[in-house]
C-alpha cells in the first residue's frame, strides 16, 4: 500500500479516528475485491493527503473492531468526521464514488 495510507489495528484505532477527517479501509489479505480496492484507495490517499488521513484495518487481525462496525464484507471503507460515522461504502466501488463524498466532507469540515 502508499506510504499515506497507514496501517492500524485494535490498539489505535479510537485514536486514529476521533479529530478531523479519515477513511478507514477494513479489508482481509485474502480477499480478492480487497486487493482490487488497494490502488483505488492509493490514490486517494495521495490525493486527500493534506486535507485527511486514510488507514488501512485487516479484519482478521482485528475482528473486534470490525465486529462493532458491523463488518461482514471486505473490503468496506468509512468515513469518519471527528470519531462519527459520514458515510459507508461496501464492496469494490469507483474512485468517484469516494472523491464525491470526501469532497462534500471535507468541504463542510
Amino acid at each position: 500500500m502508499s506510504d499515506a495510507i497507514i496501517y492500524i489495528d485494535s490498539y489505535d484505532f479510537d485514536m486514529r479516528i476521533e479529530h478531523g477527517v479519515s477513511m478507514v479501509l477494513f479489508f482481509s489479505e485474502w480477499c480478492v475485491q480487497s486487493r482490487g480496492m488497494i490502488p483505488i484507495i492509493e490514490d486517494i490517499a495521495d490525493e486527500y493527503y493534506d486535507q485527511m488521513r486514510v488507514y488501512a484495518l485487516d479484519v482478521d487481525q482485528s475482528p473486534d473492531v470490525a465486529s462493532v462496525f458491523a463488518i461482514d464484507t471486505t473490503p468496506t471503507a468509512i468515513i469518519f468526521k471527528d470519531g462519527k460515522i459520514v458515510e459507508r461504502l461496501t464492496g469494490a466501488n469507483p474512485p468517484t464514488s469516494y472523491t464525491d463524498i470526501l469532497s462534500d466532507v471535507l468541504l463542510n469540515y
